[in-house]
């Protein structure tokens, strides 16, 4: 087995395992530590966090990571368990840390994303403009209009969910995160959705190369990224950003349950005595 590789994000910034060092990561600043610096590794009981504790006299940093991600924090203590058997702890280890700022990266954005947007809430308009234009006296009217809009927005409510939510949602819950590569792009056939296909170690040792659940609105120039898979099903993964696909599935969301909501309140009015 090659050089551990592990990334543990939440609360507090990231921690980043990369063979015999650690990055530590919050906000701009990035703080660079050998594991010879590292006295323990010190986890909750309930798996909520992961903490640092570095060699030396002086006031050390606090290198504390919270996350709701049990399995997350669990796979990162006990990867760098291992990476740090067999490392003797220097006197002042504090003194091997180095610190430096990253810089500014923009979340990436496309034209895809507004036109999305922008078609979700026209039509969201429109079914409000719709039903709000009925007369409130004209019960047969309220129904007529409101009544296509529930069975329409339930459809649109299980297909945000099954083809946008859930595997981010899940991934969220229990994913762990390791650095990877982008080895090729996957595009639909009319060119509306593109997934990346990653290739990655898992903590385990397990080299896959395995397509995202979650699209992307536009191709990485450094093909280096940080790959969150389920490890109870690898053949789950996304990469680090999901700004496009998660913004889509809101949307689409939001639409149905205005839709749901539309004719819902249609039907109540229709029926509702004056």
């Amino acid at each position: 087995m090659g050089e551990t590789q592990v990334v543990l994000k939440g609360r507090g910034g990231t921690f980043r395992l990369e063979g015999r060092r650690l990055r530590v990561v919050r906000g701009r600043t990035v703080w660079e530590i050998p594991l010879r610096a590292v006295e323990a590794v010190e986890r909750g009981d309930d798996w909520r966090y992961a903490a640092l504790r570095t060699s030396g006299a002086g006031p050390a940093p606090a290198f504390t990571v919270r996350s709701r991600n049990t399995a997350a924090v669990q796979a990162f203590t006990e990867a760098l368990g291992r990476a740090l058997t067999g490392v003797t702890p220097v006197a002042d280890g504090q003194a091997l840390i180095t610190t430096g700022t990253r810089p500014l990266e923009l979340p990436g954005l496309s034209t895809r994303a507004s036109r999305i947007t922008a078609l979700v809430l026209g039509w969201l308009l429109l079914i409000v403009l719709a039903v709000g234009g009925v007369e409130s006296d004209s019960e047969a009217g309220l129904v007529v209009a409101a009544a296509p809009t529930g069975p329409t927005g339930c459809v649109l409510l299980a297909v945000a969910w099954r083809f946008f939510l859930r595997d981010p949602w899940i991934l969220r819950r229990r994913g762990v995160t390791v650095p990877g590569q982008v080895v090729r792009y996957i595009t639909s056939a009319r060119q509306q959705a593109m997934y990346p296909v990653y290739r990655f170690t898992t903590v385990t040792g397990r080299t896959l190369t395995q397509p995202s659940s979650v699209t992307v609105l536009k191709r990485l120039v450094n093909p280096g990224v940080d790959v969150t898979y389920d490890p109870q099903d690898p053949t789950r993964v996304r990469g680090a950003r999901t700004f496009g696909h998660l913004a889509a599935g809101l949307f689409v969301a939001a639409f149905g349950a205005g839709a749901a909501l539309v004719a819902l309140t249609g039907v109540v009015r229709a029926l509702t005595p004056l």
